[in-house]
């Protein structure tokens, strides 16, 4: 009777020990499934993230390198004394010119859908550098605003006042098809007559400008090291 109890004793625990390793063997499996999933959902936000940088970065070098041309163009008109240089442009100077000008109000628009999303599904837990994640954050909540408070009056004024000159008074218009295409070209003498005005409102935009220039390059090297970061995190 020992000798069976002491056998069926060690079966006994035999099977549990089987059971326990059996568990704990599953319990790995899962982990390592779930490890494997949250991995290919990380890859996944990373490259989403990864994409809309480079979009970001692409617009954002097209609208800073836009704005230097009417930066450059508006600070030929802002002087209080007449620019005789720009009243003896010849019709098709002059259209030219002022198609510089209407380049001061060149928007940059980031996308900021998929770090929203990520920000509401807590996909930010997903970036293991802190030192990344304190970028994202401050690119996107805190440069993106800013540049969009003193943007946004940039836009108005160029609508309203500025383009609205080169519009309707001074006669110019064009087109994107897909490259610029002047449709009417400028009045000289129209130039001439609302001279004073357009140097007015180019004086009212041009320090706004100045300084959305300034947030912009700001802007763009954070795009560049958030996105090399971004790249080492995937190989890794």
């Amino acid at each position: 009777m020992e000798n069976k109890t002491g056998k069926y004793l060690k079966y006994a625990i035999g099977e549990i020990v089987l059971v326990v390793i059996g568990i704990l063997i599953a319990l790995q499996i899962n982990n390592w499934n779930e490890d494997r999933k949250a991995h290919i959902r990380a890859n996944t936000n990373y490259l989403n993230l990864l994409t809309s940088l480079q979009q970001d970065s692409i617009e954002a070098q097209r609208a800073l390198k836009s704005n230097m041309i009417g930066l450059e163009a508006l600070s030929k008109i802002i002087p209080l004394e007449i620019n005789e240089t720009l009243l003896e442009l010849n019709q098709e100077a002059l259209s030219n010119y002022l198609y510089e000008l209407t380049l001061s109000s060149r928007s940059f628009i980031p996308n900021s859908g998929i770090y929203n999303l990520l920000t509401s599904n807590n996909g930010l837990d997903m970036v293991q550098s802190e030192y990344l994640k304190s970028l994202l954050i401050n690119l996107y909540d805190n440069q993106y605003t800013v540049y969009e408070i003193v943007d946004t009056p940039i836009d108005e004024k160029y609508q309203h006042h500025l383009g609205s000159i080169i519009r309707e008074r001074i006669g110019l218009v064009f087109e994107y098809t897909p490259e610029v295409s002047i449709v009417q070209p400028a009045s000289i003498e129209r130039f001439k007559m609302y001279y004073h005005d357009l140097s007015a409102e180019s004086r009212d935009i041009y320090s706004l400008l100045s300084f959305n220039i300034n947030t912009l390059t700001k802007i763009k090297d954070s795009l560049n090291e958030i996105l090399s970061l971004i790249r080492n995190e995937i190989n890794n």
